[in-house]
């Protein structure tokens, strides 16, 4: 418990290997049985009611990650609790066992219209879970319940929308539905991979208080991936960002935001669109493309790219450090007082 708060989710050094059969590299060298790092010993905790931002480049494990937190990936390390319970204790090959799971764990994909099946109703599309799960004791019920979630996402009037098909829908409105086809089951906790990447801009806002309130409402946790740094400040508590794997900084999300520690977060945040115009920045510029998840180490996996390394950043990888309140970074040369200057 804290403040009130039961701990709903705990990420323990979580771990997931690839076998790579064949890797082409750049000057045209072939390399057999490779070993991809995906994710790399990733470890945080949320509370009821918390929001975890993750942010990165693509390709620094952000969706792996998110399909390792609702077992549509296994583990190769470590281990992922929620509610106290290990996620590899549960056999999500028994129905009984994926029902009870899948009612406690939801995810929100990035494209609405391929989370859903074109062919039913929305009426059946959210009627489909409630029934799976025993929810509600008649259809006068559920179908009771379908509309309360459709007026609570501002698809009003309610009784409009059931009878339509998802072409017939916005992106907008599509994912509004699928949002609450998610938290109508009271998930203790939910992934939101991309999900408003896909819509326009003028709606994204609306979107974002929704998750947000239902999140809170529901007294559920959720991880929200994103590469939108904007986005992930508005309705993140909490932030964490990725690099090749790793952690590379976590902390509140104002913390993370606004005092950067980690030499790759300060660089992100520098470049990251502001909707304050008369806000100065002065871009920090990353050389380089991202290194291969293959034969990573033994050094600090940003060092090839960071204005800030030096001989020792090649030979060893740093541990995270505490700069206090919780606010975490992994760098050997970053200083917490400089990374207080930076102000994005």
């Amino acid at each position: 418990m804290r403040n009130g708060r039961q701990k709903v989710l705990e990420v323990k050094n979580a771990v997931k290997h690839y076998r790579q059969k064949m890797l082409t590299l750049p000057d045209g060298r072939r390399l057999k049985n490779q070993l991809v790092k995906a994710v790399d010993g990733v470890s945080f905790a949320l509370f009821s009611g918390e929001i975890l931002g993750v942010i990165g480049e693509s390709g620094c494990g952000k969706s792996t990650l998110g399909r390792l937190l609702v077992k549509l990936e296994p583990l190769t390390g470590g281990d992922i609790l929620i509610n106290g319970k290990s996620i590899q204790s549960v056999n999500t090959k028994s129905k009984a066992g994926r029902l009870a799971f899948r009612k406690t764990v939801q995810l929100i994909f990035q494209n609405p219209y391929e989370s859903v099946d074109p062919r039913e109703t929305v009426e059946r599309i959210l009627m489909t879970p409630l029934k799976l799960h025993g929810i509600g004791s008649s259809e006068d019920e559920r179908r009771k319940i379908c509309v309360e979630a459709l007026e609570t996402a501002g698809l009003k009037p309610a009784e409009d929308f059931l009878s339509r098909y998802p072409c017939e829908l916005s992106g907008g409105q599509l994912q509004r539905i699928a949002i609450m086809r998610a938290m109508i089951l009271n998930p203790a906790f939910v992934v939101a991979d991309e999900p408003i990447s896909m819509l326009d801009v003028s709606i994204r806002a609306d979107i974002l208080n929704l998750l947000k309130e239902q999140t809170k409402n529901k007294n559920a946790c959720m991880v929200f991936i994103s590469h939108d740094i904007a986005t992930t400040r508005y309705i993140s508590d909490k932030v964490a960002v990725m690099y090749l794997g790793r952690i590379v900084e976590y902390g509140n999300a104002d913390d993370v935001m606004h005092r950067p520690v980690h030499p790759y977060t300060r660089a992100l945040i520098s470049n990251a669109a502001s909707i304050d115009p008369d806000e100065k920045r002065q871009p920090i510029e990353i050389q380089g493309e991202p290194p291969s998840p293959v034969g990573t180490g033994p050094g600090c996996f940003f060092a090839p790219r960071c204005f800030l390394r030096t001989e020792r950043c090649e030979q060893e990888y740093p541990p995270m450090a505490d700069c206090g309140g919780g606010h975490w970074f992994s760098c050997f040369n970053a200083q917490p007082d400089e990374g207080k200057e930076q102000v994005p």
